[in-house]
C-alpha cells in the first residue's frame, strides 16, 4: 500500500475476507499515518460464483470512493442496507462485523460512518475528517507485537488463564469485561499481579454500545486501583490492535 501511495496513486483498494476485515481496518488506520489518499478495505457475503453475489458491485462502488471521495483515511466500505442502493465508508478503528450472512454486516459501533456512496458519488456523513491531500507525505509504522492477547470474560472464568499469559511473557492483555467495565472478583490476585510485573491490562466492555465507566461500582474501582487502564468506547477488537501496534 505504502509503495502504491509513494507512486502517485489517487487511491488505495483492498479485497479482503469479511472474517478478519475489521481487525485489518484498525491495523492500517495506525500503521498508515498522515495518508494523502483513501485507503479502503472491500469484501462481499455471497460468494462471486453465487448469482446473489455482492462481490462486484462492492469492488465497484469502493474503486468509485477510492479514486474521488474527499477523505484521506483508512475505512471499510460495505452495503449500507440488503439491497443494492447504496454503500456505507466505515472508520476504520469504529468497525464490527455485525451479521454472518447479510449484505449489510458492517456497522458504525460509537461513531458515525464516515461517508456514503449512491449512485457513483461519496457524501461525506461527518464533518470531522481528514481531507485529500496528494502533498502530503505518508508516514509508514508498520510493527506490531505478538505478544498481546484479548481475554473474554465470562462466569466461571479461570484467573489461571490471564496468570499464563504472564508467564509466557506476553506485554498487554486487553479484557473484555462484562457491563460497564467488569470481572469476577477471583480474578483480582491474577490481574494485580500482572500489573506488577509491567504486564499492560486494558478494560473494554462485551457491549456493543456506550462506554466503559469503571468509577461507577465498587468492582470497577477496585479494578482501577488495582492499575487496569478504562479503554472508553474503544472496540475490543481495536484495542487489541492498537496495543500490538504501541509495543
Amino acid at each position: 500500500i505504502a509503495r502504491h501511495i509513494e507512486d502517485g496513486v489517487d487511491g488505495v483498494v483492498v479485497a479482503h475476507g469479511t472474517d478478519t476485515m475489521a481487525y485489518t481496518a484498525a491495523a492500517l488506520s495506525f500503521a498508515l499515518q498522515d495518508l494523502p489518499v483513501p485507503v479502503l478495505l472491500v469484501g462481499s457475503q455471497r460468494s462471486s460464483d453465487r448469482p446473489s453475489s455482492d462481490a462486484a458491485l462492492n469492488l465497484l462502488y469502493s474503486v468509485t470512493a477510492a479514486a474521488n471521495a474527499p477523505f484521506a483515511e483508512v475505512a471499510l466500505a460495505f452495503r449500507d442496507s440488503i439491497s443494492d442502493n447504496a454503500m456505507v465508508l466505515h472508520r476504520g478503528t469504529k468497525v464490527r462485523k455485525c451479521h454472518t450472512s447479510r449484505r449489510d454486516t458492517f456497522k458504525s459501533i460509537n461513531a458515525k460512518p464516515l461517508a456514503r456512496i449512491e449512485e457513483g458519488k461519496a457524501t461525506m456523513v461527518t464533518e470531522d475528517y481528514q481531507k485529500r491531500d496528494p502533498k502530503r507525505k505518508l508516514v509508514l509504522k508498520p510493527n506490531f507485537e505478538e505478544k498481546i492477547a484479548l481475554v473474554k470474560t465470562h462466569p466461571g472464568f479461570n484467573p489461571q488463564l490471564i496468570e499464563w499469559l504472564v508467564e509466557d511473557g506476553y506485554h498487554g492483555i486487553i479484557l473484555e469485561g462484562t457491563g460497564l467495565g467488569h470481572v469476577s472478583t477471583t480474578c483480582f490476585n491474577a490481574i494485580k499481579r500482572a500489573v506488577e510485573k509491567k504486564v499492560f491490562v486494558g478494560m473494554t466492555s462485551q457491549c456493543l454500545w456506550g462506554r466503559v465507566d469503571m468509577k461507577v461500582y465498587e468492582t470497577g474501582r477496585d479494578l482501577m486501583a488495582i492499575g487496569v487502564v478504562p479503554l472508553g468506547d474503544m472496540l475490543p477488537e481495536t484495542a487489541l490492535v492498537k496495543l500490538l501496534w504501541v509495543y
